[in-house]
């Protein structure tokens, strides 16, 4: 018996952790990747593992077949698990983001106590008191509950996520449920469990991997889907605003992302914010790209006719998946001269720190969700910092952050506000001569073609025009445009002050 116990406190453990795991992620999603996100999942699912275990006590203590009462218990909790995808799919009205909220936390506290009631049970039958060695036994069966935890955060958040759905590992998890709920009804036998092992086989090539449920709706009316990709790393979605006619707008786990153009007539996603970078800079050989998405910006680098190599880095293997359908920005993908590769930035940075380059950029997401500060902080700049050449240009996105500009200018000599806050930083003074941004932008070419035609200079929402109408601010001169009510502050990762101090009201404008 104690060797069964042991099995069913590592596969509990092991769903119970992995659960959590999904969990994370669709409230993760559900708010923007707010850092607390994680947060509300622990409390909610930590007070259910005390509410279970509270209620399997009270089994121990009543029950006459507890191998009966913990089968049954399993099954309930595997057929909810099956449910759970579907009861989202119901609730996900995207004006209800708090209903949903509330939802979620209380799924989370039934699922996890569903679990944690088979805690108690199977230290009862797995431990041995008429030996005497009452402590070794509970250790044994804690041990393995432990082994099953660590390896359901590890093999589902991990690893099965990248080949399976939430939405099917939720199914799959409710399914080992249910077989091990009747493995616990029938007892153990050779051929009960290998009757089990068989009937979870046929079970999992059955369901389909790839059903996404839970993020189907989430969209108000007007907006339709073109692409879904899900993977361990979260959700992308390209949509369409049908409201206001915009095409292919690039969702990453529910949060704008970007835009899959590169039209220069109609620069609806601001590459005149990159387009910057050509008429400032005056002979860039080598550029790095800190976050790829859909590839528009790394495809518009591509137009600078003096890089000969650009380096790219995107975290998310699924936008590879992305780019290859949209023929705008496939190209980046064969370009000898554009070397793409799947890592975070900032390990690949310090893995690769002898290259230098004379542009870096970072199109990157809100300086307030979770892990930005990776990207933002002060100890990051430095290591930009030193992968730069002499004259060497940094560009990114504060997404209106003057705290970005701050810690910017703690490390660079030079430090200038642009577009929509896209930040430009510099060891050298950077400065826009409109007539030699003329002659560089008229350089730009792209699939064999002038970039820039004497119509397109013309257009109001143009790039060209957008890119030479720029204008560079100092910290100062920002800082009058903006109404904080606090002195800005230098980011660093010890106190992620974007994520966590600020949030997502770090900038408030006049």
């Amino acid at each position: 018996m104690k060797y069964f116990a042991w099995g069913i406190s590592l596969l509990v453990g092991l769903m119970s952790l992995g659960q959590e795991m999904l969990w994370f992620r669709i409230v993760s999603f559900n708010l923007g990747g707010a850092p607390y996100a994680f947060a509300i999942v622990l409390v909610f699912f930590l007070l259910g593992i005390a509410l279970g275990a509270q209620r399997g006590k009270i089994v121990c203590k009543y029950s006459p077949n507890l191998l009966l009462t913990g089968g049954r218990v399993l099954i309930f909790a595997g057929v909810l698990d099956i449910l759970i995808p579907f009861i989202i799919q119901n609730i996900n009205q995207p004006h209800n983001i708090l209903l949903r909220l509330v939802i979620f936390c209380i799924l989370i506290l039934v699922v996890a106590a569903l679990k944690a009631i088979l805690f108690p049970i199977v230290h009862h039958l797995g431990t041995n008191i008429a030996n005497g060695k009452v402590g070794a036994s509970v250790s044994k069966v804690y041990f393995f509950n432990i082994i099953g935890s660590t390896l359901g955060s590890l093999l589902i958040g991990g690893i099965f996520l990248d080949y399976v759905s939430i939405s099917s590992m939720f199914i799959l998890i409710g399914i080992v449920c249910i077989l091990l709920g009747i493995l616990m009804i029938i007892k153990k036998s050779a051929v009960s469990v290998i009757a089990v092992a068989v009937l979870g086989s046929i079970c999992f090539c059955l369901v389909d991997k790839h059903t996404d449920s839970i993020f189907r709706n989430i969209f108000e009316k007007g907006i339709s889907i073109n692409s879904y990709v899900e993977n361990r790393y979260g959700v992308i979605h390209i949509v369409n605003d049908d409201n206001d006619g915009r095409k292919n707008i690039v969702l990453g786990n529910y949060m704008y992302d970007g835009m899959i153009n590169k039209d220069p007539n109609d620069d609806v996603n601001d590459l005149n914010r990159l387009y910057l970078l050509a008429a400032v800079h005056p002979n860039p050989k080598s550029a790095l790209v800190i976050g790829v998405s859909a590839g528009a910006w790394t495809r518009a680098l591509s137009s600078f006719p003096t890089l000969e190599n650009i380096d790219a880095i995107e975290i998310n293997k699924g936008y590879l998946d992305i780019i290859k359908q949209y023929p705008i920005v496939s190209p980046v993908l064969d370009d000898p001269k554009i070397n793409i590769y799947i890592d975070d930035g900032r390990r690949w940075l310090k893995r690769n720190s002898d290259k230098k380059y004379d542009l870096i950029i970072m199109n990157t997401t809100y300086h307030w969700r979770s892990g930005i500060t990776n990207l933002l902080s002060q100890e990051m700049m430095k290591i930009l910092q030193h992968s730069l050449n002499p004259n060497g240009i940094l560009a990114f996105n504060s997404t209106r952050s003057l705290d970005t500009l701050k810690t910017a200018q703690s490390v660079f000599k030079h430090a200038y506000w642009g577009t929509l806050g896209f930040i430009y930083t510099s060891d050298s003074i950077i400065k826009i001569d409109e007539n030699v941004a003329k002659i560089r932008l008229d350089k730009l070419v792209l699939d064999r073609t002038p970039l820039f035609n004497e119509e397109s200079k013309q257009l109001e929402n143009g790039a060209y025009k957008k890119t030479l109408e720029t204008k560079l601010l100092n910290l100062e001169e920002v800082e009058k445009l903006y109404n904080l009510g606090r002195d800005t502050e230098v980011i660093t990762d010890n106190n992620m002050i974007t994520e966590y101090k600020y949030g997502l009201f770090a900038t408030k404008k006049k």
